[in-house]
């Protein structure tokens, strides 16, 4: 992320994003002519750098279009198109492969880069700007921005929602679900294994991102980031106090919806804030912190919840995550009433 950062600061948004695209290329063929693991695992690290520049791109592009009015939908609904973009490509690649070979889905996938390169490299209106125009409020240097109160707070934030929602709470489900309910259970008169139950509500929580994430920018720009924000908050946290309080299953299963659902508005609304920060700093610099930190609470959060804590205290380390969330969310708003 530091690395894409610079990448964006140096040669603006239109040739890293090609340079990206063509070199996710490299990675599928990587995917679909090597049978060496260590290439493979090479090719994944190759696609972790590709996916930063084009993530932080995207939110770069998406604040510069917009302002005040809009910007919290138009970060979230780009949220919610990379979300879509996962959830189609792990569906058609995974039939793809059924029907027609991985190595031939690779393939299509391939062409379909191409096309998006070409799209990019002929109608981006980013092609005509010069790279003086594009990086003219860029200013790289990692470290520094974290000095910056506001920007420190909000990435510290992103890390406790990475942590929570994104990481604790997706991996640790199934061991949750298990500990409490057993490996077969009914819900509303419906059997469920663990497995299938697991798998419902983390689609949810991907249908959430897909549909609630932009419903909630547009009511961050109508009613106010802060206060929606502290109402995202407190849904949640009231989930996560409650998730392992009693061992019904359709109340667990109504607190997990909660839990996801308004996870997703905590998380959208702490990207227009990130927008807020970065038109007074870099734009590339303050995204690529804030994507790092939520980066490292998504990896983090798994080996928390599955390594370090036994089943029997995970509905303790949920309660004990809401009083994170809550205390971090209420220092973020102290700080932006005072701007």
């Amino acid at each position: 992320n530091p690395a894409s950062s610079y990448i964006v600061a140096r040669f603006g948004v239109y040739q890293p994003f090609q340079w990206s695209l063509l070199a996710s290329l490299g990675v599928l063929a990587g995917y679909a002519l090597s049978s060496s693991f260590t290439l493979l695992v090479l090719a994944r690290l190759a696609w972790g750098a590709c996916w930063s520049t084009l993530r932080l791109v995207s939110q770069w592009i998406a604040s510069d279009q917009s302002n005040e009015t809009n910007v919290g939908f138009n970060l979230a609904s780009n949220a919610s198109l990379i979300r879509i973009g996962s959830i189609g490509g792990a569906i058609f690649g995974g039939i793809l492969s059924d029907y027609l070979g991985y190595k031939v889905t690779f393939g299509i996938f391939g062409i379909l880069t191409i096309l998006s390169w070409l799209v990019w490299r002929n109608a981006s209106s980013y092609r005509t700007k010069s790279i003086v125009e594009q990086t003219k409020e860029e200013r790289h240097n990692f470290l520094r921005l974290l000095k910056n109160l506001d920007i420190l707070l909000i990435g510290v934030s992103g890390l406790a929602v990475g942590i929570v929602i994104s990481g604790l709470m997706s991996a640790s489900l199934g061991h949750f679900v298990r500990s409490n309910f057993g490996t077969d259970f009914s819900l509303l008169i419906i059997p469920f294994t663990v497995t299938a139950y697991t798998g419902l509500m983390l689609g949810f929580r991907s249908f959430a991102e897909v549909f609630v994430g932009p419903f909630g920018g547009y009511i961050s720009d109508r009613y106010g980031r802060l206060k929606v924000l502290v109402i995202s908050v407190a849904l949640s946290s009231l989930g996560l106090l409650l998730v392992g309080v009693t061992e019904d299953i359709l109340f667990t299963t109504i607190m997990l919806l909660l839990i996801f659902g308004a996870g997703v508005l905590l998380t959208v609304q702490l990207l227009p804030l990130v927008s807020v920060v970065a038109e007074q700093n870099s734009r590339s610099g303050v995204f690529s912190v804030y994507n790092t930190f939520q980066d490292f609470g998504s990896a983090l959060g798994p080996l928390i919840g599955l390594s370090l804590v036994s089943a029997k205290y995970l509905s303790l380390l949920y309660q004990s995550s809401s009083v994170l969330l809550v205390i971090l969310v209420l220092l973020l708003v102290f700080q932006f009433k005072r701007r």
